[in-house]
């Protein structure tokens, strides 16, 4: 894919020298258990190889994809592991927390919630998403819950929020791995993706995963060397 200079003059731009693609299957593809699935809207680009998790909500978002978030402790903002949250830009309060604009579409009315931060005070239950207002603020989405009471959802403490995809602590659980890249959109214009998942009876390349971390291993297999066998 070309990096694209979003300017109004004529220009040529490469993208990085490479070997191209990195492939994710090391067995025949063409023997693995392969379901196909819908990706919630908002996360935007998702390569093959990502792990994902199941909404698990009791309304709203149920049952669609979305990135896995490791334990909270392997959660580092800017980087592959937090694909799946959404960063603080303003403190908490009462019943209310903010997120960026774009990222307020990563969420819908009747999603559970959870937040974290990197002090490792989490996961704190927040409820259910009962309005997701991104009219008010031009800087920020206000987004109401049931639960959520005000403590340590800060800036400072780099506190975020995800989606519940578990029934217990840390509520994430990974559950499929991508089998072809995804593009979920983001922010306001965000529609989702129809996709594909591999379930099992396939060896991939652990390297060539995203967030495959050892939570994640147990929970879907086991690896070999540099091989994660999907059973």
């Amino acid at each position: 894919m070309l990096n694209q200079i979003r300017s109004s003059i004529p220009q040529m731009n490469r993208g990085p020298e490479g070997l191209g693609l990195k492939p994710i299957f090391h067995s025949v593809r063409d023997i693995a258990l392969i379901l196909d699935k819908t990706a919630q809207a908002g996360y935007g680009y998702l390569k093959a190889g990502t792990v994902m998790a199941v909404n698990a909500s009791t309304a709203g978002n149920t049952g669609k994809l979305v990135p896995y978030v490791p334990i909270s402790t392997s959660v580092v903002l800017g980087a592959d592991s937090a694909i799946g949250v959404a960063p603080m830009v303003q403190n908490g309060a009462s019943g209310h927390f903010y997120v960026s604009l774009d990222d307020a579409y990563k969420f819908g009315e009747g999603d559970d919630v959870y937040f974290d931060n990197d002090s490792d005070e989490g996961p704190v239950d927040m409820g259910t998403i009962t309005d997701i207002d991104v009219t008010t603020s031009t800087l920020f989405a206000d987004i109401t819950c049931t639960a959520y009471t005000a403590t340590n959802a800060t800036v400072a403490k780099k506190a975020y929020a995800y989606v519940k995809t578990h029934a217990s602590d840390p509520y994430t659980v990974a559950k499929y791995i991508l089998d072809k890249d995804v593009d979920t959109g983001y922010g306001a214009e965000a529609l989702g993706a129809l996709t594909s998942v591999v379930v099992s009876n396939a060896i991939l390349y652990k390297n060539n995963l995203i967030n495959l971390t050892a939570a994640a291993i147990t929970s879907l297999g086991v690896e070999d060397g540099r091989f994660f066998i999907l059973k």
